[in-house]
């Protein structure tokens, strides 16, 4: 399905984030929370398919502020992930069907985000920065920090248990006999 062009008005959008940031920010691979910020549609130059460029703010934790980059092709073996960001921001399935779609009505929501390292360049020009790798449902996000809240507290209460049967094995001192 071939995108419909759009009219995008970057006048209130700052332009010190990209001048600061440079579109080369790193941050650890992992899942984030994030806003989108913005959308724009691009082409190809080397291959001239379209393809929707998004913008993201991590919303809070250590890195929150920073911005990185995603992107979501419009070739239909690769929908899928223009689906999974719709599915994150809607809540909706639409995959098998044909729908109207303005990609701003995706603007100003909070998705969960999977960051990965991007390589580029060789021998001494080599860098890396963050990109955002796909989108889910900012529920799975919060579900699994309280997974690991749970497995944190699980370790504790072993740890205790642990010292519990330690303190068995060990005969009752009084400090007034050492």
């Amino acid at each position: 399905m071939p995108a419909r062009r759009m009219r995008i008005d970057f006048g209130g959008v700052d332009k010190e984030i990209r001048k600061n940031r440079g579109g080369r920010v790193h941050i650890p691979p992992g899942d984030y929370l994030a806003k989108v910020m913005d959308v724009e549609s691009r082409k190809s130059e080397r291959t001239e398919s379209r393809y929707l460029n998004w913008t993201f703010v991590i919303s809070e934790g250590q890195y929150k502020g920073t911005t990185l980059y995603g992107m979501t092709s419009l070739k239909p073996n690769a929908l899928w992930n223009l689906r999974n960001l719709i599915h994150a921001a809607t809540g909706k399935n639409i995959a098998g069907k044909a729908v109207n779609f303005d990609p701003n009505n995706i603007v100003g929501k909070v998705v969960g985000i999977a960051v990965e390292d991007n390589e580029y360049g060789e021998g001494e020009k080599k860098r890396v920065n963050s990109r955002v790798n796909t989108t889910f449902p900012k529920e799975e996000y919060e579900a699994a920090e309280d997974d690991e809240d749970e497995d944190e507290d699980e370790e504790e209460d072993e740890e205790e248990e642990d010292e519990d049967e330690d303190d068995e094995d060990l005969e009752d001192v009084e400090v007034d006999d050492i």
